[in-house]
């Protein structure tokens, strides 16, 4: 019989795919429980099934719950960033990166150092108890959000606040890349254009809100990789894990380090035909592919964010998943102001040309559901 797999973090809907798909019995819980979880899989939503307000903390009591009937626990988006959820849990269960390897990638001073040697930058970033800069373009992160929420413009009259840290802004594309590692080795999955704040989408200012995958090499590519092998070899990092950075005149400037499946990964799953939870899995137990299937060097991937900018109700959703669009809501349900709404899924032969494709569902979506 197969192991059975809890996936808990903010949404798990493309790994409860990935996982259903790779033959494992899985029980997936997050905030949302979207109507295309996986038919097969035991769904849980913290707000529709467990009745529970949509935090992090209740996400981890609710996890350790569930603990006991399963074989192993995957953390996702955002769980990384509350402690409780490693307190909580059984460690011979967990399959991902460690807390002290969370909590080290967390901590400027050890990333900055890690950099030390590779082609990559590190902004300047300031944390609670140092002395912070009176001017200059700064950013204020809190770091128990996670997707570029909690991200406001630097107030030097506001005060630092325990889990907060000051960042230098750094002008430039935002990118991100997605890569598997056994605690020693990183193997690069792909590289994408990230995209956050965007109007277009409804994305609050710094929030993400997609990812298009670049086809081939990329500028300062060489430079990415070797600053992965360097946060692997001195983080131990596993699994799926995944980076943003900034390219400034062909020079990677890292932002964060996302020890957990990255969002992007099942981009590179239509891509090149893997499975990211078999990856994930085997990379957490030391074993990593030799060789990674070949991606189209013709065709980018894409997914968008669409977020709402007022309270709604929608109506009937059953047909969503026949326009390419996934995370979708239960028919009838209301989205708060500001809420993530669905990911509206796209192709084409550019980064570019695939984004545009996102904007256009994304205005017939809106004008179509969500003017009520």
């Amino acid at each position: 019989m197969s192991d059975h797999v809890l996936l808990a973090g903010i949404s798990t809907r493309a790994l409860a795919q990935s996982a259903i798909k790779a033959g494992y019995r899985v029980t997936s819980l997050d905030f949302f429980g979207d109507s295309d979880q996986p038919s097969d899989a035991r769904v849980l939503s913290l707000v529709r099934d467990l009745h529970l307000p949509p935090t992090l903390l209740n996400l981890a009591e609710a996890a350790s719950t569930l603990a006991g009937g399963v074989d192993t626990i995957v953390v996702e988006s955002g769980l990384e960033n509350e402690p409780a959820f490693f307190a909580l849990l059984p460690p011979e269960k967990m399959l991902g990166n460690t807390l002290e390897s969370i909590r080290g990638v967390r901590d400027p001073g050890q990333l900055k150092a890690a950099l030390t040697g590779t082609g990559m930058q590190f902004p300047n970033t300031y944390t609670h108890g140092m002395a912070l800069p009176k001017s200059g373009r700064y950013l204020r992160k809190d770091l128990t959000h996670s997707g570029g929420m909690g991200v406001t413009e630097w107030d030097p009259n506001r005060p630092l606040l325990e889990g907060e840290i000051v960042q230098e802004f750094i002008e430039g594309e935002l990118s991100s890349a997605c890569f598997i590692a056994d605690g020693k080795k990183a193997i690069l999955l792909g590289i994408s254009r990230q995209f956050a704040g965007e109007k277009a989408l409804g994305a609050p200012p710094y929030a993400w809100c997609g990812n298009v995958t670049i086809p081939g090499p990329v500028p300062a590519q060489g430079e990415i990789e070797e600053a992965l092998q360097a946060l692997v070899s001195a983080f131990g990092l596993v699994g799926l894990n995944g980076i943003d950075f900034i390219i400034q005149d062909g020079i990677p400037w890292l932002i964060e380090v996302n020890p957990r499946p990255p969002a992007s990964f099942e981009l590179y799953e239509k891509a090149s035909g893997i499975n990211a939870f078999q990856l994930h899995k085997n990379a957490c137990l030391g074993s990593l592919p030799d060789i990674l299937p070949a991606t189209s060097g013709f065709t980018c991937y894409g997914k968008g964010i669409l977020y709402t900018e007022k309270d709604v109700r929608l109506g009937d959703t059953s047909s969503w998943g026949r326009q390419a669009i996934a995370d979708i809501p239960h028919s009838r349900e209301e989205i708060p102001t500001g809420a993530p709404v669905c990911t509206l899924l796209a192709q084409g032969t550019s980064p570019e040309a695939c984004w545009q494709r996102i904007l256009v569902k994304t205005d017939w979506l809106r004008s179509t559901y969500l003017t009520r």
